[in-house]
């Protein structure tokens, strides 16, 4: 296999990747907390960056998991095509690492920086995969704390492959995909963890994996409010079977802040009326 940035992007296309883009392993940009590239395999010095888009009509769906099945499925074709590509190029002597679109995922129960115990458990990959595509010049971080790329919008899932391979690094590029004073993903999000152009990942995280609109008390005086939420819970939902949904096909229960979105020129033509402000 010809080893260069162009044969590796075709090849990857050609499994039915959307975008693929190439960063460099030791210039890239960290999250918070930072989690490097060169952490993972010290010898690095490429990271392919890849995206699939969601089928937009799972997006608009009435019932979110018709879209969480699309996300597995978004996840299932990286990763297949991750550990392929994974192999061919340690077949040509680079030492190659897949990094999966979906699990496994760190888990902070201790703030990094102070050591102390966090409020709330913290879960994050063991590469910032939005970073990473950023860092290889395909889109930005948007007011969602998302990743959006002039394609697709927010509608995108990722994955990437660490490698050895002196590929050329894609270019990186200052984006403006953020509408103009555009606050719908704000407007959207029902429990405001989008807010003032700030991010807050606790109570996003709460309503996200479990569909709880108050997070768990840090007073006393919070308690109440909380039970009684949790009692309108139990009298509409069956904790037991949905809990064994959500660990078997990894359920989500919100997607408001992508839904609004109106950035992604592929879905112009095909976005239902009125939705992400067309």
């Amino acid at each position: 296999m010809d080893i260069s940035t162009a044969s590796v992007k075709d090849a990857i296309r050609g499994e039915g990747i959307d975008l693929v883009g190439v960063a460099d392993a030791g210039t890239l940009m960290l999250a918070s907390p930072p989690r490097p590239a060169t952490d993972l395999m010290p010898t690095a010095r490429s990271v392919i960056v890849m995206a699939v888009a969601h089928n937009l009509g799972a997006v608009y769906a009435p019932d979110i998991r018709m879209w969480t099945r699309n996300k597995m499925q978004t996840s299932r074709l990286l990763d297949r095509t991750a550990e392929k590509f994974g192999r061919l190029l340690e077949k040509e002597g680079y030492l190659t690492l897949p990094v999966s679109a979906d699990k496994p995922v760190e888990i902070h129960k201790l703030d990094t920086a102070t050591g102390r115990k966090l409020p709330h458990t913290r879960t994050v990959g063991h590469l910032s995969l939005k970073h990473a595509a950023v860092s290889a010049g395909m889109g930005q971080i948007g007011r969602s704390n998302l990743l959006l790329t002039p394609e697709f919008g927010p509608h995108q899932r990722l994955g990437c492959i660490i490698t050895e391979a002196p590929l050329e690094a894609d270019p990186y590029r200052e984006w403006d995909l953020c509408i103009q004073g555009c606050t719908k993903c704000e407007d959207a999000c029902p429990v405001k963890a989008l807010c003032g152009g700030r991010y807050d990942v606790d109570p996003c995280f709460d309503y996200w994996s479990l569909g709880f609109e108050r997070m768990r008390p840090r007073r006393a005086s919070e308690w109440p409010a909380f039970m009684g939420m949790l009692l309108r819970h139990l009298r509409r939902r069956d904790v037991l079977i949905e809990t064994g949904q959500i660990y078997i096909t990894d359920v989500d229960f919100c997607i408001e802040c992508m839904k609004a979105c109106p950035v992604g020129e592929r879905w112009k033509g095909i976005r239902p009326p009125g939705a992400g402000g067309s």
